[in-house]
């Protein structure tokens, strides 16, 4: 199934409000709070991984402007 093809359409994942103040940054969230925050994903990865223990489990997301279509996420 090509990009123009008809067929499923996936609905974009709304970002939550309480992310606002991360526009543009990367974020590591766990249980739903946000316990580390970086312009790039590898300063983002540096700072968890500083957490040691606490931080297993949290998961890294980008947090565009509201204008931005796309939202990425992985963890």
């Amino acid at each position: 199934m090509g990009a123009n093809s008809p067929g499923r359409r996936v609905e974009p994942v709304r970002r939550l409000p309480e992310l606002d103040h991360w526009t543009g940054m990367w974020v590591a969230i766990k249980d739903g709070v946000v316990i580390a925050a970086a312009p790039t994903s590898r300063e983002l990865v540096m700072q968890v991984r500083s957490k040691g223990e606490p931080a297993k489990g949290a998961v890294a997301q980008f947090v565009p402007a509201m204008s931005d279509e796309i939202v990425i996420g992985v963890g």
